[in-house]
């Protein structure tokens, strides 16, 4: 399974190739710290691979690493014989991230019929919030499913 942190039968068999057929997990090297009902913890390395030409993570990677949070924090609270998808994300750049690991928190703070709304966080290794970010998920028939 490319991330990390996750046994793969705690992971509703309709989610599992979230964690293990994701290029996104492989690349990203995905460590789930924590996850339940509405909460989640990841953990990426730092790698310059990532870097812009300062030398801080690139914006757009941070983004990424608080929407896959969001996602896993999102999973359980999706019924059965539906999907997710992301419908706006807002992101706060407070400070850069030059060293790691980051580690992404998310936590659901409004479940509606269709819409769910989530706040992450990306902190530094020292614990230090970097960015703020804010999503929306809707919640969606399976793609392929009409």
């Amino acid at each position: 399974m490319p991330a990390r942190g996750i046994d793969p039968n705690d992971v509703p068999e309709r989610y599992r190739r979230l964690f293990s057929e994701n290029p996104f997990a492989d690349h990203f090297e995905l460590e789930v710290v924590s996850y339940g009902q509405g909460e989640a913890a990841l953990r990426f390395p730092y790698k310059k691979l990532f870097t812009q030409y300062q030398g801080a993570v690139q914006g757009g990677i941070i983004a990424a690493y608080c929407d896959a949070a969001i996602a896993v924090a999102v999973l359980p609270l999706i019924p059965e014989g539906k999907d997710m998808v992301t419908t706006d994300l807002h992101v706060q750049y407070l400070r850069p991230v030059i060293s790691g690991p980051v580690i992404a928190r998310a936590h659901v703070v409004h479940r509606g019929n269709t819409l769910l709304l989530a706040n992450a966080t990306a902190e530094n290794e020292a614990g230090t919030i970097c960015a703020r970010c804010t999503a929306t998920y809707m919640i969606v028939s399976p793609r392929g499913v009409s």
